[in-house]
């Protein structure tokens, strides 16, 4: 199966998990989270606000939080580029994502970065992840030359195999509502 179709038979099985269910996986992903030692031991951390029928990680970005931890998120603009900006006041974004807005926010650099919490489509054994298509992650990922990368899905979301491509960058974990999948 070629990457197109690989992203909308992982999007199809996310998209058949009942809400109730996905948000009671999400708990569980946050609650998986939180006993890392990479996400324990990390400072500054690159997360994500969940769209549509993502693992949502409002739980564990509270925590973080909560533990005084640096908490970016991604300002997606054209041309594929992405920034991370720890949060002043938040709007929506590109793709009617709800993002920092920059201008009262503080622009972190991606090599200060010591976590990415990812969202992805698809991941498989390997360590490849799947994305929406559009190359932000992989375009920024290659700058976090500091962090440890770990996928948030839901067991659903698990493939044999990605067509991965040169440019992908792979995950260091991923982290489900079932395991922790060491890459």
């Amino acid at each position: 199966m070629d990457k197109l179709g690989q992203r909308k038979a992982a999007l199809a099985a996310r998209a058949a998990i009942a809400p109730e269910e996905r948000e009671s996986r999400s708990r569980l992903i946050c609650s998986r989270l939180m006993t890392l030692d990479e996400v324990k031991d990390a400072e500054v951390i690159f997360s994500y606000m969940a769209i549509k029928d993502e693992a949502d990680l409002k739980l564990i970005n509270e925590h973080l939080a909560a533990e005084g931890k640096k908490l970016c998120f991604p300002v997606s603009g054209k041309n594929g580029i992405m920034q991370a900006y720890a949060p002043g006041k938040w709007r929506k974004g590109f793709y009617g994502i709800t993002e920092p807005d920059a201008e009262s926010s503080e622009l972190i650099a991606p090599e200060e970065i010591s976590l990415v919490l990812a969202p992805c489509v698809g991941f498989d054994e390997k360590g490849n992840r799947l994305g929406y298509g559009g190359g932000y992650y992989d375009r920024f990922l290659p700058d976090c030359v500091n962090a440890v990368i770990i996928a948030a899905a839901f067991e659903a979301q698990k493939m044999p195999e990605i067509a991965a491509e040169k440019l992908d960058r792979k995950i260091d974990i991923a982290v489900t509502e079932a395991a922790v999948y060491r890459f």
